[in-house]
Formats: C-alpha cells, structure tokens, sequence
C-alpha cells in the first residue's frame, strides 16, 4: 500500500526559515561573511533531492519493519508567509498494511506511546490538532483507509516508532546528516552567486 507523506507529518526536515540549510560564503581571507543570492525554490530542490540520494539511508534509520520502501517525490511546499507554517518535503511510503497495524496494536498499553500523543497532538490553546490523541483513536483511524485522519495517524506512528527510537549515529538526526552531505556537495549544487563581498545583515529567504 502506498501512502504519499510529508515532513509535516513526519518532521524530517524543519524548513529554511531560521535554520541550518543557509547559504554561508565568506571573503578572500575567510573573515567576513558575504552576501549570496539565489532562488528560494531552486533551494529547495537542492534540499529535496538531497533527501532524494539519501533514501535507503533515511528508511533505515526510521527503521519501521512495515515500512517497506520510502521515495521522496522531489516535490516540496513553501509558505507564502512563515507565521505559522514552514517548507515541506514530499515523500511516499510502500508499507505492509497488516503489518502497520500490528505494530499499532502492539502499543496498546504503551503508557510512553499514550503520553507522546497527548503531549504532541491534544488541542490546546493557540494550538488546533487534526491527529487523534489517543491510541483508542489512532487505532481507529489506522483501521479504515478512507478514515480523514488516516494520513496524519499514519505519520503520528511513524514519529513515535521511528524518529522517537532512531538509532542517531553520532548523535546526528536525520535531517542533521543530509544536510552535512548537502553542505558538503557544494549546496546540493544550488545556483547561487556572490553579490557583495562585505559582511551585510542576514539574508531574508523569499518563499515562492
């Protein structure tokens, strides 16, 4: 069963406003930073076919068994504005539904799992949830594909099974390690160039 995703859903990448994925250059002598230019959506397909190159790395780490192939899609989303939402990747995951749901099933007594979903989705001021916080609730909506909160219950398991228990080699996220390759392949080839060579304020990034 395929079941197209975002890092929305599964927070895998925390997006380009005030993050880590900057574009930093400096002067000659490596003692001023400079201004670069570019544009914001060619910045983020470097970044998304970074994660792209690295999908087999990025499965095994998540390490779902059910989870039986993961694509991200080269697709991406960027606010207008960055108030209340930022840059998501797309991907798709092949998963073996029964096998998805046994997993689920498992965690029914999961007194860790009852608080992960309480703390992370149960509305609460300023904050609106569409995922079920509750595993009476997530059960249900993993068990009907048509269920409006399929999607979000599938990524909700995930964070918890994956990215809640990821094996972290050297203390790096996922996102930490694909953004160390992608600084170090040149910006993940980004098209950018220099268009001052004095230290000036920070950039600001222009959504699409």
């Amino acid at each position: 069963m395929k079941i197209q995703l975002n890092t929305n859903l599964v927070p895998m990448f925390s997006g380009t406003y005030e993050s880590m994925w900057e574009v930093v250059e400096y002067n000659e002598d490596g003692t001023e930073e400079v201004n670069v230019d570019y544009e914001h959506k060619d910045l983020m397909r470097s970044i998304a076919e970074a994660y792209r190159e690295r999908t087999d790395y990025i499965k095994s780490e998540l390490n779902c068994p059910f989870i039986k192939k993961l694509q991200f899609d080269g697709t991406f989303y960027s606010p207008r504005e960055y108030n209340f939402k930022t840059d998501e990747l797309d991907f798709t995951i092949t998963v073996d539904y029964k096998e998805m749901l046994l997993a689920v099933k498992e965690l029914k007594d999961d007194k860790a799992f009852s608080d992960f979903l309480h703390d992370h989705y149960a509305t609460r001021d300023g904050f609106w949830s569409y995922t079920p916080d509750n595993y009476r609730d997530i059960l249900l909506a993993l068990s009907d594909k048509n269920n409006n909160e399929f999607k979000q219950s599938v990524g909700a398991l995930i964070r918890y099974l994956g990215l809640s228990n990821i094996k972290n080699h050297g203390g790096y996220s996922i996102e930490e390690m694909v953004y160390e390759d992608w600084q170090s392949n040149g910006y993940g080839g980004l098209d950018y160039k220099v268009v001052d060579r004095f230290k000036l304020p920070a950039r600001e990034v222009k959504p699409l």
